[in-house]
C-alpha cells in the first residue's frame, strides 16, 4: 500500500514536468501556459484604505497578468483577517471593521506568481475637501516645458490621497494622471488653459486653476550692464538686456564659475556667499553663451537700518539702540564727566561682539580696502557743524579703526574728520572719511586689504541735552563722486 502511494506520487511528478519559461507539459506533452506574474493596477504603493461606513466599504481591485493568454486565467483571492475585511473571487474587497489585513491574489494553477497589498480599515471616511495650489503650480509655463504639480491636499487626516488631473484643452497643454503638465501651444502672445485636480475618493471634490502657456521667443544676444558689487549674504538681480527685447528670458540657463563665492538662481538672481570674483554665464536654448563678472570685494559696506541694526550695536550706551521709523536710534549716557554724553556705533569693538548676535554674525570679518576708501555715515536728530569752536554745543565725531594684530596697519588717528556738510531732504547730514588721507598711528594705509579688530564711530556730545541720535546708513564708496551721486539720487527719491 505504501509502495502504491509512492508510485502514484512519482507518476504525478513526471506528469507535470515544467520548463523554466513557465510552460508545463502534461500527458502527451500538451503545452500548459502558466501565469508567471500578477500586477495590481489600482492599488498604489501596496496600500489601500477603506472605511467601515456606508458607501465607502467596498473597492473592486483590478489587475493584469503575464503572459497575456495563460492556459488557465483564473485567480484566487484571500484575506488574512476576515474580521477586518473580506474579498470575493471577483476581487471586490469589503471592509468589515477597523483594523488591518493583507489581501492576496494567486493563480488557480501554478506557483510563485503572487500579488498582495495591505488594507487599512478606518472607522470613518474623511473625504478630500480642498486643494491648495502653490505659486509654483500656477506659474506660467513655457512651450515644451514640463512641471510636476504638487498641491497641498486637505484635510491632513483624509482617508484617501489619490487624485487625478485633466486639462481643458489638450492642444494647449496636457497633464498626466500623476500631475505632470506640459506646455504645447502658446500661440503668439500666450494661451490660457484650465487645469483641474479631481479626488478619487468617491467624494468627487475637484478644483481648478488657470495656467498660461507662453511661447518661446529665442534670444539672439545678451548685453550685460555694470553689475553691482555685493556683500556676503546680499542678493540682487543681474543687470542685462536681450535682443530682441521681448525674448523669453526664462529660457536661459545660468551658471556660476564658483558657487561657493556667488550663487545664481534660475531667474538670474545672484547671491554672494564669500569674498571673491566670479564669472556668471547665461546659456540660451541655442547654446549661445554670454558672460558677466560679479565681485564680492573686501572693504565694501552697504548697511541700512530700515529693518535691523545687526551686526551693528550701541557701545558705551545706557540702553541698547533700537530700529525705529527706518533708522537706528542710539541712546546716549554721561561718560567720563557729567557734561559729556556718549554712545558709539560699533561693528566690531576690540574683538568683542554684542552678545545678541547670531553665530554667523559673530564669525563675520570686517575689512578696509583702498578700493573703497570713502567711509560715509548718515546721521539725524542732532546737529553736526564743521568749524564750531563751542565744544559744548556740538558733538565730536571720531572714526575709529584698529587693525588685527600682525597686519602692519596702524590705528586711525581720529583727526581727519572731514565731512560733506551736504544736507539731505529730511535734514539729516552725511559725514564721510577718506581713509587714504587719514592720520595713522605707527604706519600708513597701504594699497590693498586690511582685516580689522575695531570699526566704530565715536559719538560724544559735550554739554548736550540730547540723549539720543539717529543713524540711517553706513556705506563705503570708491570715490567722493560716487558718494555725492548716491546722496543726490537719494534726495530725488
Amino acid at each position: 500500500m505504501k509502495y502504491t502511494l509512492l508510485s502514484l506520487g512519482l507518476v504525478a511528478v513526471f506528469s507535470l514536468s515544467a520548463c523554466d519559461d513557465g510552460k508545463v507539459f502534461g500527458d502527451g506533452l500538451d503545452e500548459k501556459i502558466l501565469i508567471s506574474e500578477i500586477e495590481l493596477t489600482n492599488v498604489e504603493n501596496g496600500k489601500l484604505t477603506l472605511a467601515a461606513t456606508v458607501d465607502y466599504t467596498d473597492s473592486l481591485i483590478t489587475y493584469k497578468y503575464s503572459p497575456e493568454q495563460p492556459s488557465n486565467p483564473k485567480v484566487k483571492w484571500t484575506s488574512s483577517n476576515e474580521k477586518v475585511a473580506t474579498v470575493s473571487q471577483d476581487g471586490l474587497v469589503h471592509a468589515v471593521s477597523a483594523g488591518k489585513a493583507n489581501i492576496m491574489i494567486t493563480p488557480e494553477v501554478g506557483f510563485g506568481a503572487t500579488a498582495l497589498f495591505e488594507l487599512t480599515v478606518v472607522p470613518e471616511f474623511k473625504p478630500i475637501t480642498d486643494f491648495e495650489f502653490t505659486e509654483a503650480d500656477k506659474a506660467e509655463l513655457f512651450v515644451s516645458e514640463e512641471r510636476t504639480l504638487k498641491p497641498i491636499i486637505l484635510p491632513a487626516d483624509r482617508t484617501y490621497s489619490t487624485i487625478t488631473w485633466k486639462s481643458s484643452d489638450t492642444s494647449i497643454a496636457t497633464v498626466t494622471k500623476d500631475g505632470v503638465v506640459e506646455g504645447l501651444d502658446g500661440g503668439e502672445e500666450g494661451r490660457t488653459v484650465t487645469i483641474t485636480a479631481i479626488s478619487l475618493d468617491r467624494g468627487g471634490y475637484e478644483e481648478s486653476f488657470e495656467l498660461k502657456i507662453i511661447p518661446i521667443i529665442y534670444i539672439d544676444e545678451i548685453t550685460f550692464g555694470t553689475q553691482e558689487d555685493l556683500l556676503p549674504g546680499e542678493s540682487v538681480k543681474l543687470n542685462f538686456t536681450t535682443s530682441p527685447e521681448n525674448a523669453t528670458v526664462a529660457s536661459l540657463t545660468w551658471t556660476s564659475s564658483d558657487p561657493n563665492v556667488v550663487e545664481v538662481s534660475d531667474q538670474g538672481v545672484v547671491t554672494a556667499k564669500n569674498y571673491g570674483e566670479v564669472a556668471i554665464t547665461a546659456t540660451t536654448t541655442e547654446k549661445q553663451k554670454f558672460t558677466t563678472t560679479v565681485k564680492v570685494p573686501y572693504g565694501l559696506m552697504k548697511y541700512s537700518f530700515e529693518e535691523t541694526n545687526k551686526p551693528w550695536y550701541a557701545n558705551n550706551a545706557a540702553d541698547k539702540g533700537e530700529v525705529k521709523d527706518g533708522k537706528y536710534v542710539l541712546n546716549m549716557k554721561l561718560n567720563n564727566t557729567r557734561d559729556k554724553q556718549r554712545a558709539d556705533l560699533s561693528l566690531i569693538n576690540g574683538g568683542k561682539l554684542s552678545p545678541d548676535l547670531s553665530e554667523s554674525e559673530k564669525s563675520m570679518k570686517v575689512y578696509v580696502n583702498t578700493d573703497y576708501s570713502i567711509v560715509a555715515i548718515k546721521f539725524g536728530s542732532i546737529s553736526f557743524e564743521k568749524g564750531k569752536t563751542d565744544a559744548k554745543s556740538y558733538p565730536t565725531i571720531k572714526f575709529d579703526v584698529v587693525p588685527k594684530e600682525g597686519t602692519g596697519f596702524g590705528e586711525y588717528g581720529n583727526n581727519a574728520n572731514t565731512f560733506t556738510g551736504k544736507l539731505t531732504k529730511d535734514g539729516a547730514e552725511v559725514i564721510y572719511y577718506d581713509i587714504k588721507n587719514g592720520t595713522f598711528k605707527g604706519s600708513s594705509l597701504e594699497e590693498g586689504t586690511t582685516e580689522l579688530k575695531t570699526f566704530q564711530f565715536k559719538i560724544e556730545a559735550p554739554g548736550a541735552s540730547t540723549s539720543f541720535y539717529d543713524v540711517y546708513w553706513v556705506r563705503t564708496f570708491k570715490t567722493l563722486d560716487d558718494l555725492k551721486a548716491f546722496v543726490e539720487q537719494e534726495n530725488k527719491n
